[in-house]
């Protein structure tokens, strides 16, 4: 069967068509798009397929909420994107069969089933136990979580947007220079522990305003500023990453994915966000039996979208 899949940010789009065979995944082509250069899905959609035969499915994973509508369809919103999407609408729009949209994070979730060894690494080999709960948490432009029962359903959350709470007196002075900053009454956890975050993080020390993307590599090179704010926003990383791990114990396994952590794996596995990831007061020896991986593999989500394409019959049946 050959199918369509994409995963959808407000920076940029992944497509990919592919042929799924026996529960095998063959890549026929991928092309990445910038969002912001199409008015809507169905345009790029039509691009990437002209003069090929149109698949008989297409799941989109979306950096978004996703709401299911009467007749068994799906609406969702782009965070960072003035696109509305619809699954009707894009079936009947660009001429392929069926539709499905998912949360980013969901995708990333059906994704994990789809990686080899080679596509982890381990912060944190912890205690695993099998048929546990295990979770994906992104932080990339933004950040999300989705939970993944040991029977294989994904459950796609909005953790990002849990309001931060400082821990010490810098960090109230860092909330409270980010509600000024961006003109905000509650400043949520996704507003700093993100590229972006970074960003602000490092404006917050002096630093001044540079691209996120900069700022380790001018940690790496020996500049102070950089150096400090990435110490700080590992800490940050570490704390909130533990607080949504204490809220749901993903004895099975927590993935990390998302460019942030994908780029900065030494600082995962440093001692910023180890013991702010731990300083749990009573329940820090719970965090440390925690299994902790990151997915080094990019496409993790586009992946996982391929998948829940594929085995659309077998949810039905």
């Amino acid at each position: 069967m050959e199918l369509l899949a994409g995963d959808i940010g407000g920076t940029k789009t992944l497509l990919l068509r592919g042929r799924w065979q026996r529960g095998r995944l063959q890549v026929l082509a991928r092309q990445r798009f910038a969002s912001a250069a199409y008015a809507d899905l169905a345009d790029m959609v039509r691009e990437f397929l002209r003069g090929v035969p149109l698949p008989a499915r297409a799941c989109f994973a979306v950096a978004g909420p996703v709401q299911p509508v009467a007749d068994g369809g799906a609406q969702a919103r782009i965070t960072n994107l003035p696109w509305e999407l619809d699954s009707r609408r894009l079936a009947q729009g660009t001429g392929i069969g069926e539709v499905f949209l998912i949360n980013d994070l969901a995708g990333v979730a059906h994704g994990v089933a789809m990686l080899q060894a080679a596509d982890v690494v381990t912060v944190q080999a912890g205690a695993e136990q099998p048929g546990r709960l295990r979770a994906v948490l992104g932080i990339g432009t933004g950040l999300g979580m989705a939970l993944l029962s040991p029977g294989g359903e994904v459950f796609p959350t909005e953790a990002g947007h849990l309001a931060f709470a400082p821990l010490d007196d810098r960090q109230g002075q860092l909330r409270a220079f980010v509600r000024h900053k961006l003109g905000l009454e509650r400043v949520s956890v996704e507003r700093l522990v993100a590229g972006p975050g970074l960003a602000l993080v490092h404006e917050f020390l002096g630093g001044g305003v540079v691209d996120p993307g900069d700022i380790a590599a001018l940690a790496d090179a020996g500049d102070g500023p950089a150096g400090e704010s990435m110490a700080l926003f590992m800490t940050l990383c570490g704390a909130i990453v533990g607080d949504l791990a204490l809220a749901c114990l993903p004895f099975g396994g927590l993935y990390l994915a998302g460019g942030v952590m994908q780029k900065n794996r030494a600082r995962v596995a440093g001692p910023d966000f180890r013991r702010a990831f731990a300083a749990k007061g009573r329940m820090a020896g719970v965090l440390r039996q925690l299994p902790l991986h990151i997915i080094t593999e990019p496409q993790v989500g586009l992946l996982g979208a391929a998948r829940y394409a594929a085995l659309a019959e077998d949810r039905a049946g």
